[in-house]
């Protein structure tokens, strides 16, 4: 029997895993945006606008439906392999 779906907590970990590499990627960008915004409140929003908008530059292809799509697609390759043949 074959698997076509995710279950809520298997999607949420390959959305997770994503993030996080997609964090890692961008690690600069993420850095540069964490000190702006160390200690800020409200003002978060106007004083770091331009380290938020190169993070999400940075961030949104890694994190497009394409990408978690294809992550999922190799989720279910690597399940299918790893999944012993059934006995007769």
């Amino acid at each position: 029997m074959s698997r076509y779906a995710l279950s809520r907590k298997e999607e949420e970990g390959i959305v997770a895993q994503c993030r996080s590499d997609a964090i890692r990627q961008c690690e600069p960008v993420v850095a540069a945006f964490t000190t702006c915004a160390e200690g800020r409140t409200i003002s978060v929003s106007w004083a770091c606008r331009s380290q938020f908008k190169e993070m999400q530059k940075c961030m949104s292809p890694l994190m497009s439906e394409d990408r978690i799509d294809a992550a999922k697609r190799k989720w279910f390759q690597e399940a299918a392999q790893a999944k012993p043949p059934p006995s007769s």
